[in-house]
């Protein structure tokens, strides 16, 4: 397994997954004390997938995607879990 921690912020996506040739299976973690958001390179607070503090999600990245996070306010951590 390989996993990385991410700080995100409310201003600007963080990328937290680079695309692959393949499909990618991952988890995410939320450990900012509000809420982050996942999605692409345009995700927002209001259309991003909404992760609730300190909870986990698993998530299945289609092929030649990336995956992008950012809070809902203030700055935090993410870790991303990732088989190798």
């Amino acid at each position: 397994m390989i996993s990385a921690n991410f700080t995100l912020n409310d201003t600007t996506p963080v990328k937290i997954l680079d695309s692959q040739n393949f499909e990618q299976h991952i988890y995410v973690h939320n450990e900012v004390a509000g809420a982050i958001y996942v999605g692409g390179s345009d995700v927002t607070a209001t259309n991003g997938f909404h992760l609730g503090n300190h909870e986990s999600v698993e998530i299945r990245v289609p092929q030649d995607n990336e995956l992008y996070g950012i809070t809902g306010s203030g700055a935090g951590t993410v870790i991303v879990l990732r088989p190798n």
